[in-house]
């Protein structure tokens, strides 16, 4: 049966594309260390609230033994975007400043679909590595610290920010690309296609900031002056919404939209704190939610909705602040699954998994069926 929907999808899309005006626009929401308890939906004991994720799944099929490739983020990304088992390759995730992690003969989700037509962008976390070695001056050489701090980091005078950034987003199938890059690993600022949005001139420091849950779990490294974590997904959440209403009726388009968040540091805006019983977690799912409602509220607001195929899963389990916030809340990140993020445990795998297609995808539909991100591509 497995093999037979398969093909049914397959001869439905390759039907579609002799006319492009019938393929359906794709949207993947990607969050960032959501465990499966954190869909409210699905987790009766929650102590938070997922409002447009509930109707989200209620509008289409939600899958309860859906699975990322790994326990951490890089893998989970990779096997999304290539359809490859990460462990092919490697396991690891890329480091701050650290390479690319495709090679020439990989075919990617957004390069598969320009073929048939698709404008593609995508608006978030990135991880998947750049090559940073034609941007360092030569004399640049990592450094530590300080005295006290033994980690090695690069200065903002070790790189020429005027130049491109080689094999990034739009190296690999992405018209558009504009993000973070990964919000805890230096350079701390946005990266606009294939280029620094703001140059980077300071060493990182956030002034007194703090985070409203847990440690900011930054590495040391360049910083655009200015530069403030808690405009990240604000900002993120803009440029989507932007980016869909520019889009026409014309050409079907394709985002891939990886949230930043409830990935540490955990910091929900302020008009989002106390939002639920789960503390500022809890508060930063609800903002994860809020930003993945605006994003389909935009699709309706431009007639999309209903030629659109959504998809909203992420790339692992919770981080390990789950623990402490069981005893604190009551709320289990992880659901009634054992583990957490880094587990080969279900908790550290298994994930939300939400499918909407109207027309295409019963409503209301709870599937028990084994599915697994690479089966996306």
């Amino acid at each position: 049966m497995k093999y037979l929907l398969s093909f049914l999808v397959f001869a439905l899309f390759v039907s579609c594309s002799e006319n492009k005006d019938q393929l359906p626009n794709i949207v993947i929401l990607y969050a960032d260390d959501m465990g499966y308890g954190d869909l409210a939906i699905q987790n009766p004991e929650a102590k938070l609230t997922t409002p447009n994720l509930d109707k989200l799944a209620s509008e289409g099929i939600r899958f309860t033994d859906g699975h990322s490739s790994s326990g951490i983020c890089t893998p989970s990304r990779f096997a999304l975007l290539t359809g490859q088992y990460h462990w092919r390759r490697f396991h690891g995730i890329v480091g701050p400043f650290g390479p690319s992690k495709f090679v020439d003969s990989d075919f990617t989700l957004p390069e598969m679909l320009k073929k048939y037509g698709y404008s593609t962008a995508c608006i978030g976390k990135w991880h998947l590595g750049w090559d940073w070695e034609p941007l360092k001056r030569a004399d640049a050489e990592a450094e530590p610290v300080s005295e006290t701090d033994k980690r090695m980091t690069f200065g903002p005078e070790d790189f020429d920010w005027s130049l491109p950034i080689p094999n990034g987003p739009t190296a690999h199938g992405f018209d558009y690309y504009f993000g973070d890059g990964t919000i805890n690993f230096p350079p701390y600022t946005f990266v606009e296609n294939d280029r620094v949005y703001e140059i980077p001139t300071e060493e990182f420091d956030l002034r007194g900031m703090k985070t409203k849950e847990g440690g900011w779990e930054f590495r040391p490294g360049p910083m655009a002056k200015d530069w403030n974590p808690y405009d990240v997904l604000p900002t993120l959440q803009e440029k989507a919404v932007e980016w869909i209403e520019n889009q026409d009726n014309g050409a079907p388009f394709f985002l891939y939209m990886p949230f930043p968040s409830p990935h540490a540091p955990i910091i929900p805006t302020d008009e989002f704190d106390g939002k639920t019983e789960a503390g500022a977690y809890g508060d930063f799912i609800y903002q994860t939610d809020h930003v993945a409602g605006e994003i389909l509220k935009a699709l309706d607001r431009k007639g999309f909705t209903e030629n659109t195929l959504v998809i909203f899963t992420a790339d692992n389990g919770p981080e390990h602040y789950a623990y402490p916030r069981i005893q604190n809340t009551g709320h289990y990140s992880m659901g009634s699954l054992r583990g957490l993020k880094r587990d080969i445990y279900e908790g550290g795998h298994r994930v939300p998994f939400i499918v909407k297609w109207p027309g295409k995808i019963d409503v209301g539909v709870v599937s028990g069926v084994l599915i697994h991100q690479v089966d996306i591509y």
